[in-house]
């Protein structure tokens, strides 16, 4: 390449948690641009910024065709995270651009904030917590995880270490997955069942699967009414995969007994399940720990200097993930 290297860092924040991550590209000597909206970048202002652009480090925003077509120069998006909806795939095979991810960074923070929503939904942490802002004494009678079925749908990164996790707690362990690990399965103690058996007997049922075409709306109306009725559901996968109406109604009905969610269909949430007592509700934040952002924007960036390098990826979206969703 006759010039320098331009990369555009669309995620924000990037650097706070390592500086590192930036630093290690300017010490390429190339040119480095920021989002400088301090947020979420939107589409439009997105395409603004791309021109000239050679690498992308992007977080979840959505790359469509609308968005790429601007992006001339663009060989490499680097994505923070594990997240690929989004992406046009057909977009990025025509243009031949480049796509690497980082899987394994956000793998533990994620499986972390599951566990705690599961002992919230147990035991009405945060519940309890607003009563007394609100100077109300009231103590929730909730229950133990010991002893109780946990149903695991998807068993990859983010499944495996919830079931790691969970095993202190003397739990019964049921996983669902299309490719299961069976030899991680038995390590862990964990029983392979079909979603059915999960929806029947699991009073936890936690979600841990990409979002495509299978798994959009994987629970659906139909699904929650399959589930017992004093199920605790957590969502800390993708937001399309819960049909957000059919959950509201299930949790306004009492078809199921509590939920909690880090993610939406649509971000920043504001919709009607914040009107309900008995679903918590966080923001994107699984994989918002320090120690995950940092890992996050440092193989992000380094994926990057690699690929310019004439390195090999080493976490290159495999094809068999390239695969175009619906909306």
């Amino acid at each position: 390449m006759g010039r320098k290297v331009k990369v555009l860092v669309s995620t924000h924040p990037f650097g706070k948690a390592d500086p590192r991550s930036a630093e290690m590209i300017v010490a390429q000597g190339w040119e480095l641009e920021f989002n400088p909206y301090g947020r979420k970048i939107t589409q439009e202002e997105l395409k603004v910024l791309l021109p000239e652009v050679d690498a992308l480090i992007a977080g979840t925003e959505r790359l469509d065709a609308d968005v790429l077509r601007n992006a001339g120069n663009l060989k490499l998006i680097s994505r923070v995270g594990i997240g690929l909806d989004g992406i046009d795939w057909d977009e990025v095979q025509r243009r031949g651009i480049e796509v690497a991810y980082t899987p394994d960074a956000p793998t533990r923070s994620v499986a972390e904030l599951t566990v705690g929503l599961m002992l919230d939904l147990a035991r009405g942490i945060s519940r309890t917590s607003r009563s007394m802002h609100e100077k109300e004494w009231h103590r929730y009678t909730g229950c133990e995880l010991r002893g109780k079925t946990v149903g695991i749908i998807g068993f990859g990164r983010v499944g495996k270490s919830v079931a790691s996790l969970l095993r202190s707690f003397e739990c019964r362990l049921l996983a669902n997955d299309i490719r299961p690990d069976r030899e991680r399965m038995r390590q862990l103690g964990v029983i392979e069942a079909d979603k059915d058996e999960i929806y029947r007997t699991a009073q936890f049922v936690t979600l841990h699967v990409p979002l495509t075409d299978l798994t959009r709306h994987l629970i659906n109306a139909d699904a929650l009414k399959r589930m017992r009725t004093d199920v605790c559901l957590i969502n800390t996968s993708r937001g399309p995969v819960v049909d957000e109406q059919a959950l509201f109604k299930a949790l306004s009905t009492g078809i199921i007994r509590s939920a909690a969610l880090d993610v939406y269909a649509e971000e920043p949430y504001a919709g009607p399940l914040t009107e309900l007592e008995n679903i918590v509700l966080t923001c994107h934040m699984g994989s918002c720990t320090e120690e995950s952002r940092a890992a996050m924007e440092t193989e992000a960036a380094q994926a990057v200097i690699d690929f310019f390098l004439g390195r090999p990826l080493k976490n290159r979206v495999p094809d068999e993930l390239r695969i175009q969703t619906e909306g």
